[in-house]
């Protein structure tokens, strides 16, 4: 892409503001690259060079003989996009824990006011699990869904998609950092305890014991983590 002429930018900056004005929604076909080029008043090749890099964005996709289409699965696109970033800035486990934190706090309040019937029994099958789980592997897979569970419950999607990006990184976050946790703990269920608290008080609606499961389960984590 040539980055001395980058007319091609206005192509971008067309779709933002038909976007912004409403004039073009998730699933709606974009005009075709002969009718953006004499709107825009640059070539079809800067169409075309504008068109791809909003496809490889995860912004467009193409039909094959139909044309280009605004894509309507912008949370996974999002999630990606922060991924990646994640991976490149080299986020440390006092990084991942300081978002994590920040991210699930926030959503905290709004999926408790959100949660529906499912969402809160598929909470308690968590906390079952981590309860009855045989191995520390299953453990690990159950802490990580139970809080996954209430950030989407949040249903803000800019929460809901940085946590998601979090989650490679996070597979082998909480791995080590429950190791570290339950070697220097007295007893497995000090974490146990925050995580009911956590759960209990979403299905409940009951801020306070919300906040202060998650307050001892990252007060653990920083206690505790080597």
């Amino acid at each position: 892409m040539d980055q001395g002429n980058r007319t091609y930018k206005r192509l971008i900056d067309y779709v933002k503001q038909e976007v912004q004005a409403g004039r073009l929604r998730p699933g709606d076909r974009l005009p075709t690259e002969r009718d953006l080029a004499l709107r825009l008043e640059i070539s079809r090749n800067s169409v075309r060079e504008g068109l791809r890099l909003l496809e490889n964005m995860g912004i467009l996709y193409s039909r094959q003989g139909s044309g280009n289409y605004l894509s309507s699965n912008f949370d996974h696109t999002m999630a990606e996009m922060l991924a990646f970033m994640y991976f490149i800035k080299g986020m440390n486990d006092r990084s991942v824990t300081e978002f994590r934190w920040a991210i699930e706090r926030a959503a905290l309040p709004l999926a408790i006011e959100r949660i529906d019937a499912d969402e809160k029994s598929e909470l308690e099958e968590m906390i079952i699990g981590l309860e009855k789980a045989p191995t520390e592997q299953k453990q690990i897979f159950y802490d990580r869904e139970l809080h996954r569970i209430i950030v989407r419950a949040c249903r803000n999607d800019f929460l809901i998609a940085s946590y998601e990006a979090l989650t490679d990184l996070m597979d082998t976050y909480i791995q080590t950092m429950r190791a570290a946790i339950i070697e220097q703990m007295e007893s497995r269920n000090e974490l146990e305890s925050a995580h009911d608290d956590l759960a209990y008080g979403v299905i409940r609606g009951d801020l306070p014991l919300a906040l202060s499961g998650l307050e001892k389960h990252y007060t653990y984590i920083n206690q505790y983590k080597k």
